[in-house]
């Protein structure tokens, strides 16, 4: 017994350990049971810190919350050097349903939050985020523009994304994992 206290105590400690979120890479298949959520991230103003990271967390619009916990915490995390000033995309393999721009980034989305559909066996652009000089984060979306550099980096998608639906949102509470 003593053999597995330690390693239970640690699970239970590092909080956030479960996460049903999978990066994809170039050469990546997607299951049609699966949604894929594609987004940018861009820093034009001054960041004070070597990486910048967007977050989404899945959320449910019924109760108007972020679904983590402690020990399971289904998000995105799209994380780009701060010095780069060019839009970098990312793509995850995620479980269908609807984002938000989480309440763990380090600044507000400007105009307010909002959530995306991702359902399942659909590709769906979200858009860019992006810091500005004003040190405020927005949204923009031009699926127009965007598609280009997203099916060079992400062959597989190519001809198959769509715009996310969305909707704006209450911004949901953050989660606090203590022992």
């Amino acid at each position: 017994m003593r053999r597995y206290l330690a390693p239970l105590i640690l699970v239970l400690l590092s909080g956030c350990g479960i996460n049903y979120v999978k990066q994809l890479s170039p050469g990546d298949t997607v299951g049609n049971d699966r949604a894929v959520i594609v987004y940018g991230v861009k820093v034009e103003g001054q960041w004070g810190y070597a990486k910048f990271s967007i977050l989404l967390d899945e959320y449910d619009a019924q109760t108007g919350k972020i679904t983590g916990n402690c020990l399971v915490h289904t998000k995105t995390q799209a994380t780009v050097d701060s010095a780069a000033r060019d839009v970098q995309y990312f793509a995850f393999e995620v479980p269908p349903g609807q984002y938000v721009y989480s309440p763990f980034n380090a600044n507000l989305l400007a105009g307010g939050n909002v959530a995306f559909e991702a359902a399942a066996g659909k590709h769906v652009y979200v858009g860019e985020f992006v810091y500005e000089k004003n040190r405020a984060v927005t949204l923009r979306q031009n699926l127009a523009q965007a598609k280009a550099p997203i099916d060079r980096l992400f062959p597989g998608l190519k001809g198959n994304l769509s715009a996310a639906d969305v909707r704006t949102v209450k911004s949901p509470n953050i989660f606090i994992c203590t022992p």
